[in-house]
């Protein structure tokens, strides 16, 4: 096993055209493994932004298989942001008109391992162009807490707005996740005020690493996201980091930080509740 592990975030402007969303894509996924990477984080809905979900669903098994041909081209453990998913994990259909968010993780034989249901949705009201978001509106809520081996570590898998919860954080590194993932669309205006902080108060909090793949740029005349996808140390510090441009961030787990940080500061010994006391899915 490595103790030095090169993981990439790609950082797309993704459209309304599937295939101009897939070939950004796949140049990103080319960098990364260029790079040295030996896992790939793609970005929350970078197959599709602001189109029909539930058509784009019903391309799923489509999605899955290009995205299974790039794991293994590249050798990359790929962790596809999110993808919109008309069936639950136990195989029932999610009602009409809403879908699952899916981020699902392949490996380099191009095989699905894991796959997680986004949790928390996005109904908020913020003072930018569009004002109103409501994922509910669209998406059903995952019920299931995930975390996955990959390239020689345990991911705790999340998704965009799940980054403002830090009890799923909690649980997450409870179940052992050693880098928290957390491909997203953070918008221009919250990412600006609280997409770094989120990032970085996270990996101090739980003693992780966390990996953000963020969209960027203009999608719509009145929806834009803000990018800079980073990689923090559990110290806290940013080890990469991307402007506001579609980009691939190259950066180094070190277990050996881990290890240091997590030795220095045992917050997960000297925490005095557990988990399951204060954390009850509903």
């Amino acid at each position: 096993m490595s103790d030095v592990i090169t993981v990439a975030a790609v950082q797309m402007t993704s459209g309304k055209v599937l295939t101009d969303n897939l070939r950004e894509a796949e140049a990103g996924l080319e960098r990364a493994a260029a790079g040295g990477a030996r896992l790939a984080l793609l970005p929350e809905n970078f197959a599709g932004y602001g189109v029909d979900y539930r058509e784009l669903a019903a391309r799923y098994d489509e999605l899955l298989a290009w995205l299974a041909e790039r794991a293994r081209r590249y050798q990359l453990y790929l962790v596809a942001g999110s993808l919109p998913a008309r069936y639950r994990p136990d195989g029932s259909e999610v009602p009409a008109p809403r879908v699952r968010t899916r981020s699902v993780l392949l490996g380099p034989d191009g095989e699905v391992s894991a796959g997680y249901d986004k949790l928390h949705l996005f109904d908020v009201d913020v003072q930018d162009s569009q004002g109103r978001y409501r994922e509910s509106e669209v998406f059903e809520p995952g019920d299931a807490v995930v975390t996955a081996p990959a390239a020689g570590l345990t991911l705790g898998m999340a998704i965009c707005y799940d980054l403002r919860f830090p009890l799923l954080a909690r649980a997450l590194v409870a179940q052992g996740a050693e880098l928290l993932i957390y491909p997203s669309a953070f918008t221009a205006t919250t990412g600006a005020a609280h997409w770094e902080l989120l990032l970085r108060a996270c990996a101090v909090q739980n003693g992780c690493y966390v990996l953000g793949a963020n969209q960027c740029g203009q999608h719509s005349e009145k929806r834009a996201s803000f990018g800079h996808s980073m990689l923090v140390d559990p110290w806290g510090r940013v080890v990469a980091q991307a402007g506001g441009e579609p980009s691939v961030v190259l950066g180094d787990v070190d277990r050996a930080t881990l290890t240091q940080v997590r030795s220095a500061l045992p917050v997960h010994q000297h925490q005095r509740f557990t988990v399951e006391s204060f954390y009850d899915l509903r």
